[in-house]
């Protein structure tokens, strides 16, 4: 009996230890199970938080600023053609004007171009002041005593496209509502001076009918008297004006020559798609 005691005892010691065994060996398998459970599930955290700085971080950063070339050489705009329709020698103040600063607003564009074809299409001149008067009676066909007088005068044409040229600098300097008034008054301030060989009240007669329903005109008349009282804000008109005598040459001219009526076009030419 005392051995089949102790055998038990043992057997039963042996089992005891290998019970403790596997519940040992399975605690260290859920510990490490648990471990890589853990760590994977803070790897899959740095990674989402990683994903979303670098989202974050895209969002940000602004995107690189983008370039894109304008062709404006193509766009095309209806301007009206001054060598086409016979005003060669304005073609460079309809570029300086219109073309260059893009006022082809109406109704501006159109007047000022009417202003243009009137100045061409006539012999506006101005008399030189310090010009001598030279007086001849002379006897006509008919045998009848008449007189004329001959001086030196300025062509109007020739003034006003010094004076445009020589003011427009100081014309951009305003806005484009008051510039367009200014340089339709150098027209006005030129025209005022000059002697029509078919009669002196010719300019003004001129002037009325051209600014007839033209909506700035009282604001031009404002501004031409501004220039007769030499008002320091638009003098530059008036030293204009001054500097074109000394600039533009004069030609001599015989009040007997056979007058003739002013040439004012009927219909205004189709402006044409151009690009600048």
């Amino acid at each position: 009996m005392g051995f089949l005691s102790n055998t038990l005892m043992v057997v039963g010691t042996i089992f005891l230890f290998y019970y403790l065994y596997k519940i040992y060996k399975h605690n260290l398998e859920e510990v490490a199970k648990e471990k890589e459970r853990l760590q994977k599930q803070n790897d899959l955290q740095i990674a989402l938080q990683n994903a979303m700085n670098e989202e974050i971080t895209e969002e940000v950063e602004p995107e690189p600023e983008k370039f894109y070339e304008l062709n404006t050489h193509k766009v095309r705009y209806a301007l009206y053609n001054p060598s086409f329709e016979g005003l060669h020698e304005f073609r460079a103040i309809y570029r300086l004007v219109v073309q260059d600063n893009l006022w082809i607003n109406e109704p501006f564009h159109t007047k000022f171009y009417e202003f243009l074809m009137l100045i061409n299409d006539n012999q506006f001149m101005i008399i030189d002041p310090y010009s001598k008067v030279i007086t001849m009676n002379v006897r006509d066909r008919h045998n009848k005593v008449r007189t004329s007088k001959s001086y030196q005068v300025y062509s109007t044409k020739d003034i006003i496209k010094h004076m445009i040229s020589y003011c427009m600098d100081d014309i951009t300097k305003f806005n484009k509502k008051d510039a367009q008034i200014l340089l339709l008054s150098i027209f006005i301030v030129a025209l005022k001076q000059s002697v029509h060989y078919l009669s002196k009240n010719v300019p003004q007669n001129v002037i009325d009918r051209m600014l007839k329903d033209y909506q700035e005109a009282e604001d031009i008349r404002n501004i031409v008297q501004m220039i007769k009282d030499k008002d320091k804000q638009v003098y530059f008109i008036q030293k204009a004006f001054y500097d074109a005598f000394s600039i533009v040459k004069t030609f001599p001219y015989n009040d007997s020559e056979v007058p003739k009526a002013l040439e004012i076009r009927k219909e205004l030419p189709q402006k044409l798609l151009q690009s600048i």
